[in-house]
C-alpha cells in the first residue's frame, strides 16, 4: 500500500505537466486578444506611464536626469516621439494637425503599453517559451499577476478557494445523506411505493436546473417569509452566523442536484448486491435483515458509488458558477468565469490547474477507499 501510494504520488508531477501544457494550449486558442480586450475596456490608465517612461528613458540617454528635467527638456522628446509615430502612419509631421497629434501619441502609448503586459506575460513568446516560464514560477510560488489590474493571482486563490471548499464540503455532505439512505431503502422495498417514490425523486433532481431551484427559494423567502438573503459575503472566522445563512442553502441546492446520479447508482448497485449468493448464506445463518443488508449488503455496493462522489468533487469546486453568482458568495468558479470574460489568461491556467491538482487527489482518495471498503482489493 504505501508503495502504492508513494508511486502515484510521484505520477502527479507528470500529470499536471501535460495538463499545464493542455491548459496553455488551449488558452492559447481561445478567440480573441486578451491584451486588446484590456485596453478596449479603457483600462489604459498604464499608456500614459508607458510614455512618461520613454520619455524618461530618452532624458537618460541624452545625460539629463528625469527627476529634475523641466518642460523645455521633455517637450522636444514628446514631439521627436510622436513624430516618428506619424510617419509610420504615412503623415507629415510638419503637415500634421493637432488632433493627428495627439492621436499619434495615443497610439503610440496604447502600443507600448501592449508591448509592456505581452512581455511581462510572455504572450511575446511562442507556445513552449510561454509554458516553461509559467511552471518555473508556478514551482516558485509565483502564479503570476491578473491582466485587468495586475493583482497577485496565489493570494486571490487563497481568499476564494476556502469559500468554495465549505459550499462544496456542505453540498457532498448533503447529497450522500439524502442519496445513500434512500438508495438502500428504495432497493430493499424494490417495486413499492417507496421505490416508486425515490425514483421519481431522483430524476426530479437531475431534471430540475440549479438555478431554477434556487431563483424559486429565493422567491418563495420573499414572498412568503419576508426574508431576503445577505447580499455581501462574510467569511466563517468573521462572522460564523451570516456566513452559514448564506452558505447552506446553496450547498442544499447543490446537494440535491447531485444526490439524483448517487441514489439512482447506489439503488442499482443494492439490487445487483442483495441477489448474491453470500448474501443468502448469511441470511441462513440467521443473521438479521437489517444486519445483512448494512453489514454486508451497503458496504459491497458502495464501492462504484465511491467512483461517482470522487468524479464529483471537480465538480464541487469549479461547477458551482451558477449557485455563487445567484447568492453573492466569491469562490473560485466565479472567479475563473471572470476570467474567461476578460481573457485573463494567467487566471484562467492558475484555476485549472488547481481543479486538476484536485481530481488527482480525489482519484487517489477513491483508490484508497476500494481497499477499506474491500479487504480483497489490493493496491500493489
Amino acid at each position: 500500500m504505501t508503495q502504492y501510494i508513494i508511486r502515484r504520488l510521484l505520477l502527479i508531477i507528470p500529470t499536471l505537466l501535460g495538463v499545464s501544457l493542455l491548459v496553455t494550449a488551449f488558452v492559447r486558442m481561445l478567440p480573441g486578444d486578451a491584451v486588446d480586450i484590456l485596453t478596449a475596456n479603457n483600462e489604459i490608465q498604464g499608456a500614459d506611464e508607458i510614455f512618461k517612461a520613454e520619455v524618461a528613458e530618452r532624458l537618460v540617454a541624452q545625460g539629463k536626469d528625469p527627476a529634475t528635467a523641466g518642460f523645455p527638456d521633455r517637450k522636444p522628446i514628446e514631439d521627436a516621439i510622436v513624430a516618428e509615430q506619424l510617419r509610420k502612419d504615412g503623415i507629415d509631421p510638419a503637415k500634421a494637425t493637432d488632433a493627428q497629434k495627439q492621436e499619434a501619441r495615443n497610439v503610440f502609448s496604447r502600443t507600448a503599453y501592449k508591448d509592456a503586459i505581452r512581455e511581462r506575460l510572455g504572450l511575446d513568446k511562442n507556445y513552449f517559451g510561454q509554458w516553461s516560464s509559467w511552471v518555473w514560477n508556478a514551482m516558485q510560488g509565483d502564479l503570476g499577476v491578473t491582466l485587468s489590474g495586475g493583482r497577485p493571482i496565489g493570494p486571490e486563490l487563497r481568499e476564494r478557494l476556502p469559500t468554495s471548499i465549505e459550499l462544496g464540503v456542505i453540498g457532498m455532505l448533503v447529497s450522500i445523506c439524502i442519496a445513500l439512505p434512500i438508495g438502500v431503502i428504495s432497493a430493499v422495498k424494490q417495486d413499492g411505493p417507496v421505490d416508486y417514490f425515490a425514483r421519481g425523486g431522483a430524476i426530479g433532481m437531475l431534471a430540475i436546473p440549479s438555478f431554477f431551484l434556487a431563483t424559486i427559494v429565493i422567491a418563495v423567502a420573499g414572498r412568503y417569509f419576508d426574508y431576503s438573503f445577505p447580499l455581501f459575503y462574510a467569511k466563517f472566522v468573521d462572522n460564523p452566523t451570516q456566513n452559514l445563512e448564506q452558505i447552506w442553502v446553496p450547498a442544499v441546492i447543490l446537494g440535491i442536484g447531485l444526490s439524483g446520479t448517487i441514489m439512482r447508482l447506489t439503488r442499482a448497485q443494492m439490487l445487483e448486491v442483495l441477489r448474491q449468493d453470500y448474501m443468502r448464506t448469511a441470511r441462513s445463518k440467521g443473521l438479521s435483515h437489517n444486519r445483512v443488508v448494512i453489514r454486508h449488503g451497503v458496504r459491497n455496493a458502495l464501492i462504484p458509488v465511491v467512483t461517482i462522489v470522487g468524479l464529483q468533487v471537480p465538480v464541487l469546486v469549479g461547477g458551482s458558477l451558477v449557485l455563487e453568482q445567484i447568492f453573492a458568495i466569491p469562490g473560485v468558479a466565479s472567479y475563473l468565469f471572470a476570467a474567461i470574460q476578460n481573457r485573463d489568461f494567467p487566471v484562467i491556467i492558475a484555476v485549472n490547474m488547481l481543479i486538476a491538482i484536485v481530481i488527482v487527489f480525489s482519484n487517489l482518495a477513491v483508490d484508497l477507499t476500494y481497499a477499506v471498503l474491500d479487504p480483497r482489493i489490493r493496491l500493489a
